[in-house]
């Protein structure tokens, strides 16, 4: 049952199971809060539904994408009338901002190996296994096509997702400023782009398939472009030579 307090899962994985769902699937989940909303209209909301209908959403954002997804679909997928979602949310959108807000995905962070290279290699490494779990291929990038669009839904993918990436990117970064391999602080959007853009592309876009020695070469061309990437130079300079 749920408690009123975090309840915690490795993976989605685990929080299928607990839900007890039709097949075990896996995805990029390491937690997931409290369930539990604030009723609308009074009424209270019981977490083992909550979970149920949470455990649906995300089954059929796999399944269909965001753009079909529907609340009847949910709701019957988890087993309960469509009068369940409401009280909850009044909208799709809303529904699955509170379950990026409520589920915290894995956010991959790169062990301090003592080098940038060896930093890069563990990120890509751990940012291709988790890519390619099957359910994150599925739903990933279908969300992240979201962030073209000027919702709510986009500004929560980019708050909950998308900003704790780049959080990681920079401490990694910043770690290689401190050694001094790099000569100065990059351009952390950027590099972020840098890093991880080869990488999504090879996991979720063309399906590559990439060995161990991929991946050391990927990260040291990766280290060597950050390496030579220089300031840009003041315009007030620019205009001296």
């Amino acid at each position: 049952m749920l408690r009123n307090e975090t309840v915690a899962f490795r993976t989605l994985s685990a929080f299928v199971k607990e839900c007890n769902a039709q097949s075990p699937l896996e995805w990029v989940v390491t937690s997931a809060r409290s369930v539990q909303q604030p009723p609308r209209g009074g009424a209270l909301l019981r977490p083992d539904r909550t979970r149920a209908i949470w455990r649906a959403a995300i089954i059929e954002l796999a399944r269909v994408g965001y753009d079909q997804l529907s609340m009847d679909s949910v709701a019957k997928r988890a087993g309960v009338g469509k009068a369940a979602l409401y009280r909850r949310w009044p909208s799709k959108e809303a529904m699955v901002i509170a379950l990026i807000s409520e589920i915290e995905i894995e956010i991959v962070v790169a062990a301090d190996l003592g080098s940038l290279q060896a930093d890069v290699r563990d990120y890509l490494s751990k940012a291709f296994k988790l890519l390619r779990r099957p359910l994150a291929a599925r739903i990933l990038p279908d969300l992240y096509a979201e962030t073209s669009r000027d919702t709510a839904l986009a500004a929560a993918i980019r708050i909950h997702v998308q900003q704790r990436k780049r959080e990681s990117v920079q401490m990694l970064l910043a770690r290689a400023v401190s050694r001094g391999e790099l000569s100065f602080t990059p351009d952390y959007e950027l590099a972020f782009d840098l890093l991880v853009g080869p990488i999504y592309w090879r996991a979720l876009i063309t399906k590559s398939p990439t060995s161990g020695t991929d991946l050391e070469q990927l990260a040291a061309a990766t280290t060597a472009a950050l390496k030579a990437w220089a300031p840009p130079v003041p315009a007030q300079n620019q205009n001296l030579k």
